[in-house]
């Protein structure tokens, strides 16, 4: 189970971590209108991504204009800043850029923009830049730190790949290179385990939270174009329920110093304190050491990140079946139905790895499609499917549905139609057939949405996971009312993706959004 400072971390990643070295400046805490804005660092003659923006945290509607006001006087020696975002309309005087927006659909949109260390900045040049917000007449302030730091490159491969049985313990590599021009003073690796495959070292200079966060710290310099990997692989755990033929995949990413620094430091989302080891100190291969006299930051934070994949062998699959049901109802009514894919084990189904859908449904013959679950889309066999731009879209033949979490022994997972009969001349029926590799049992992939004649609007059971023709009488005909849906069963367990991972190592900025699922889990 995660901590709740484990969760907030990660869940702030996806906003607050898009820039890669950031650490926040809100406002007063006595100011109820907040301007979040974020330290950086830069090397010269290079580019890094950064963004501020504001908000009322008292009140529930969104801002409908911001004014923003940066007083650049002081970065002009040795650095330049340039608006990277639309829906801002900017103009320059003397030192102070001036910059308004409008609430679109989305609210007013964030402030991103570039920052650029002229070539002949020296590292350890640090300046601030005072920022100045109105918010629909609400003023805040803040500001951001820019130091020129000295650029280094540490690089790692894209993939990496280990075997291991369930409930076993398995190691996973890293290697690390520094790819640039200077030495590197030291670095920081860091592990997100997946749940699945926890970390169960005790090194005395890896910090680990849940053992799913761990951060290794290490003092070794890393001189320009060599590699070094670590004297022992990070131990993991691979869970007893992990499905055979899955890939688990943990990232591992290294950073400079300074950078790991700032993102530590941040007062926004901070990074929780983990629990140190009692071994040995995990090492890199060791060289002559240097002093640092100025900061350090990594140039280029795509080619740092690698993903290990753990895959997990022996016998231990999952039997996957299909959920029909049935409805009732005449020419012209509206009836409910659903299809469901149900958990025989005894592996857990990590729904949400698969690639392609996990349930393709056939709407019935004679009956429309008018409301679909968000987590299905229109599908067509052998054809480029792509579930997010046309999820829950009505009138399709076929649909693929996709799944969130991780389906334990014994969970059902649905998903819920609306179909208007347009034709009835006896029973109809269309099929639901669930995919997943590897499954032992293929005659319980499949089974029936049904349709029959009859007065509508009396809610029935779903059939027997898994039973051709057997759909059960689970729907409610006769318009949108409400009962009649298949239930779902199972427990919900927390999805935790590389997300704020993800978005640092690519120095991206923007909103992260959730959209609200329909698939439910019920215990």
């Amino acid at each position: 189970m995660l901590s709740n400072s484990t969760r907030r971390w990660l869940a702030g990643l996806g906003v607050a971590g898009a820039f890669v070295a950031a650490s926040a400046t809100p406002a007063s805490a006595a100011d109820s209108f907040q301007l979040v804005s974020y330290d950086m660092l830069v090397a010269p003659d290079h580019t890094v991504l950064n963004y501020l923006y504001a908000y009322d945290p008292e009140s529930e509607n969104e801002l409908q204009k911001l004014t923003l006001d940066l007083d650049l006087s002081k970065v002009d020696d040795f650095a330049t800043l340039e608006l990277a975002s639309g829906g801002w309309d900017c103009a320059t005087t003397d030192a102070n850029l001036h910059c308004e927006a409008a609430a679109g659909e989305w609210g007013v949109p964030i402030f991103d923009y570039y920052v650029t260390a002229k070539a002949d900045a020296t590292p350890g040049q640090k300046a601030e830049i005072p920022v100045k917000a109105n918010g629909d007449g609400k003023i805040a302030t803040g500001s951001i730190s820019v130091t020129v730091a000295e650029g280094v490159d540490l690089q790692s491969e894209p993939e990496d790949s280990v075997d291991a049985a369930p409930g076993a313990e398995v190691g996973l590599p890293s290697t690390v290179r520094n790819g640039g021009e200077n030495t590197a003073h030291g670095a920081v690796l860091r592990l997100q385990s997946d749940w699945m495959t926890p970390y169960v070292g005790n090194f005395s200079n890896c910090e680990y939270d849940d053992a799913l966060l761990t951060i290794c710290r290490f003092d070794t310099d890393l001189e320009p174009g060599k590699s070094y990997k670590l004297s022992a692989p990070l131990p993991v755990k691979v869970d007893k329920t992990a499905r055979t033929g899955s890939h688990v995949v943990n990232p591992v990413d290294w950073w400079t110093k300074d950078d790991w620094a700032l993102i530590e430091k941040d007062p926004t989302w901070p990074v929780p304190p983990g629990k140190p080891g009692t071994g040995a100190e995990l090492r890199l291969v060791e060289v002559g050491a240097a002093r640092q006299s100025a900061p350090q930051t990594d140039v280029d934070r795509w080619n740092s990140f690698t993903e290990v994949s753990v895959v997990v062998t022996g016998d231990n699959g999952a039997d996957l079946a299909a959920v029909g049901s049935t409805a009732t109802g005449k020419v012209g009514d509206q009836v409910k139905v659903s299809a469901g894919a149900h958990n025989l084990g005894p592996a857990v189904i990590e729904t949400w790895r698969e690639e392609g859908p996990l349930t393709v449904v056939e709407v019935p013959q004679g009956t429309t499609a008018v409301n679909v679950s968000e987590d299905c889309a229109p599908w067509v066999q052998d054809e480029p499917w792509n579930p997010w731009d046309h999820a829950g879209e009505p009138g399709a033949a076929k649909y693929g549905c996709i799944g969130y979490g991780d389906l334990a022994k014994g969970d059902t997972m649905t998903w819920e139609f609306t179909l208007r009969i347009d034709k009835l001349t006896g029973e109809t029926s269309g099929k639901v057939a669930t995919k997943l590799a590897g499954d032992p049992n293929e005659p319980n992939n499949y089974a029936l949405i049904t349709i029959k004649p009859g007065t509508a609007g009396t809610p029935g059971t779903p059939g027997t996971p898994g039973t051709p023709g057997n759909g059960g009488n689970g729907g409610n005909g006769g318009g949108e009312g409400d009962g009649g849906t298949l239930p779902i069963t199972g427990s919900s367990t927390a999805l935790i993706a590389g997300i704020g991972a993800l978005l640092i190592a690519a120095g991206a900025a923007g909103y992260v959004v959730s959209r609200r699922r329909k698939t439910r889990f019920v215990a």
